[in-house]
């Protein structure tokens, strides 16, 4: 438990340092895809099912790769399934787990999901994923409110995965209010709060996390800047207290290497 308490600390002395390759999980992207690529959009309504995908790529993987797009979304597009948007990874935190990329699909609704996995050529399908990727993370929710994103080349993104303390579910959340204040002094804005999604993985027993938080930043060292208010060290005990597993990404829309 020390070790862990120990890496949790470190997480507030990272900063923006390893550039990832970009990733799009469509091979061959259209005109309207590259069009969305300078001002991309994440919209999807109350009720709709949105997952978020994070690969990890097999270097000799690419010809699985394409076997599987040519299955899986032509049967995905039958129950409305639709690739939204995708941010480029620029740097990876905090985190074992290095995925090449992140990626935004919607359904109607989680029913149309279900309709799509019940489908007897799934699970063949399903089953190839191991060929291509080293690992496939998706975490999935039902949306709660609508959502209406522009994501900005001229902003950065940070992504953090935490599993909380089951002793200490609320401390997380006391953790996130204590800074929000701290984080919009620094030119950031709490985005997206993805709360105890569904998660898909082949290669990985980890029980899916409590929430993903994403923030927007007007500046690479904006959460810098966070932690050096006293809000932040304020709030800092009740985030050791209140997560088991962080993880911590940052991410752009042209990537920012």
């Amino acid at each position: 438990m020390t070790n862990h308490r120990s890496a949790l600390t470190l997480i507030s002395t990272f900063t923006i340092a390893m550039a990832m390759p970009s990733y799009s999980l469509v091979a061959q992207p259209s005109s309207s895809q590259e069009s969305e690529a300078a001002n991309p959009r994440l919209t999807v309504a109350k009720g709709q099912y949105l997952s978020i995908i994070m690969p990890e790529e097999k270097e000799d993987g690419d010809a699985a790769r394409q076997v599987y797009y040519r299955q899986a979304f032509p049967l995905g597009q039958k129950f409305g399934l639709k690739r939204e948007t995708q941010l480029k990874m620029d740097s990876i935190e905090f985190s074992n787990y290095k995925p090449t990329g992140l990626v935004f699909f919607s359904y109607p609704d989680q029913e149309s999901e279900k309709q799509l996995t019940s489908q007897p050529e799934w699970p063949a399908i399903k089953a190839q994923r191991p060929e291509a990727w080293n690992e496939l993370r998706i975490y999935s929710a039902a949306m709660r409110e609508d959502l209406n994103l522009s994501f900005d080349p001229a902003k950065y993104y940070s992504l953090v995965v935490a599993w909380t303390n089951p002793d200490k579910p609320e401390d997380y959340q006391r953790y996130l209010s204590g800074i929000e204040k701290a984080v919009h002094s620094a030119g950031g804005r709490f985005i997206y709060k993805m709360k105890n999604p569904k998660m898909e993985a082949h290669a990985t027993s980890l029980n899916a996390p409590s929430q993903l938080t994403f923030v927007e930043w007007d500046a690479p060292n904006g959460f810098a800047k966070v932690q050096k208010t006293e809000d932040y060290k304020a709030s800092a005990p009740y985030f050791r207290s209140g997560v088991t597993k962080v993880e911590f990404y940052y991410m752009s829309v042209n990537g920012k290497s």
